[in-house]
């Protein structure tokens, strides 16, 4: 009986650990088609329809029907043949906006705060992004508030999964409200509930035990 316990508890590990790689190992990317490509960022529509947002090192390459290419190299629609491991899990995007919104603060390296028509909002700004101000490429340590400049917002919530063409420059909503696709949270409620059914399975065998010992 321990035996079949101990089997029933391993079982129950890996199918978590299982549905952790579904969701968002790097094997989530294959056949997953390009939405947007800027700076060092990557945003993918996996096959299941989810959103992916990712942060490419420099030097990565992609697994594309003509071979292997560079994140620069990569087009909107392209269809991706291998799985991506950059070396971190992507984040899952809600929805997508097109904006022209005024700038309130840039925080170099990497944060701008936006004026939007509901308040003011942290986005990250990839490596590279170059913003356009009055008809000027401007960095984001060139920008000085009440800067008019259009993007495109990826962001938490929900949406209705479409992906408007890409303009201006593309911004990540900085909120831990954007969740990362490798979660364990599925992992957790897998296990837990696996750990409930063994510990009545034991309190089963145990109350078994004495009235056998009688007969």
């Amino acid at each position: 009986m321990r035996r079949i316990l101990l089997g029933v508890v391993m079982g129950l590990f890996a199918l978590g650990a299982c549905g952790v790689a579904r969701a968002g190992g790097p094997e989530a990317a294959i056949g997953a088609t390009v939405v947007y490509v800027s700076g060092n960022d990557l945003l993918i529509k996996a096959t299941d329809g989810r959103l992916l947002n990712y942060s490419v090192p420099a030097g990565y390459q992609f697994s594309i029907e003509s071979g292997k290419v560079g994140l620069k190299d990569l087009k909107a629609g392209v269809v991706l043949k291998g799985p991506v491991a950059t070396g971190s899990e992507p984040l899952v995007i809600g929805h997508i906006a097109t904006v022209k919104a005024k700038v309130y603060v840039a925080r170099p390296p990497d944060t701008v705060t936006l004026i939007l028509s509901d308040g003011s909002q942290d986005f990250t700004v990839p490596a590279g992004t170059v913003f356009a101000v009055n008809g000027a490429s401007v960095p984001l340590s060139g920008l000085k508030r009440n800067d008019e400049v259009e993007a495109t917002l990826l962001m938490a919530g929900k949406g209705d999964g479409s992906t408007p063409a890409l303009k201006g420059a593309l911004l990540v909503e900085k909120s831990e409200d954007l969740p990362q696709a490798g979660s364990i949270l599925p992992a957790v409620v897998v296990v837990g509930f696996g750990m409930v059914m063994v510990g009545m399975m034991m309190l089963f065998v145990a109350r078994r035990r004495p009235q056998q010992q009688q007969i």
